[in-house]
């Protein structure tokens, strides 16, 4: 029987503070450690989720609190929204995933993995798959039936996977420092090189033209998709590791997230950095640009999601 949500009531409480580049800041009091934060496809919900398997969702245009929905299993680590927003994705330890319907939050399906320890997930931007990481493997679902289609092969334990802009291919990262592009029908797979360290965190930008791969050593490397060989710059990030990448919808600035307890933004162009923002009083581990790019998201370990202005 699929693990069932439950909508509960938490005492929760939030101030908006003004602070470093405009940010505005929700304070969560009820010990949610949070690990991953997406919008929805137009930017009016934030979905946040915590160690505890709590998945907490906010009217991020009236900063409020619109229902939290936790799980019996107890221990989740990743979500992300459905191209159009109707779908929800939940990776939980226990190697099921959970899908919500939006914005109901109600359970419309429970896929089972074929392992434990749902390390990533994410839908296809063309709505028909959704890609589940595990310490084992990567499996690709269809939506539309919610049966698996199939594995790509891999290499070590990969932490993250992000999609294509034309959902043919998928970059992953993980153990051993290599990001993998692999073609999902199987055609081909690629390694491109560079990291010294485990690939924690992957973005790539929506027009294709711009991919991201930050590691355990606080470095991130921004790739030239767009080339037939893709070179990369390094930028050093954050002192102890990068946990979350992700770029503006015009491809101009990535905004990262790492250990250091801080979120910052960085010209595609340049490397440069363009803000710093402080707030978080632990590890940062989740980070999104909001749709229209002026805000980003961020969740931390120390029981905050907060919403930045980004210049």
């Amino acid at each position: 029987m699929p693990t069932r949500f439950f909508i509960f009531a938490v005492m929760l409480s939030f101030s908006l503070v003004l602070g470093c580049g405009g940010q505005e800041k929700v304070n969560f009091k009820e010990g949610q450690r949070f690990l991953a934060v997406d919008f929805n496809s137009d930017g009016t919900v934030l979905a946040g989720i915590s160690k505890t398997g709590a998945v907490i969702l906010w009217d991020a245009i009236k900063q409020s609190k619109i229902q939290s929905l936790e799980s019996k299993d107890r221990k989740a680590s990743s979500l992300d929204f459905n191209k159009d927003g109707s779908l929800l994705a939940v990776g939980q330890d226990s190697g099921q995933v959970q899908i919500l319907s939006m914005p109901e939050g109600e359970e419309k399906q429970a896929l089972k993995s074929g392992t434990a320890f749902i390390k990533a997930l994410a839908f296809s931007p063309d709505g028909k798959s959704l890609a589940i990481a595990s310490k084992q493997s990567i499996e690709i679902w269809s939506t539309a039936t919610f049966k698996k289609t199939s594995s790509l092969p891999k290499s070590g334990q990969m932490q993250e996977i992000v999609w294509t802009p034309d959902s043919k291919s998928i970059l992953a990262g993980g153990s051993d420092f290599n990001l993998h592009v692999y073609s999902v029908d199987g055609s081909s797979q690629s390694i491109l090189k560079g990291h010294t360290k485990a690939i924690s965190a992957l973005a790539i930008s929506k027009d294709g033209k711009k991919a991201a791969s930050g590691d355990r050593a606080g470095k991130i490397l921004v790739w030239d998709w767009g080339a037939k060989n893709p070179s990369s710059k390094e930028i050093t990030a954050h002192q102890g590791g990068v946990d979350s990448l992700s770029f503006s919808p015009d491809t101009d600035q990535l905004a990262s997230a790492g250990r250091d307890a801080l979120v910052k933004t960085w010209s595609t162009s340049s490397a440069d950095n363009l803000q710093t923002f402080k707030g978080h009083k632990n590890d940062v581990r989740g980070v999104v640009f909001a749709p229209d790019g002026k805000t980003i998201a961020s969740a931390g370990l120390d029981g905050t999601v907060k919403i930045w202005e980004v210049k």
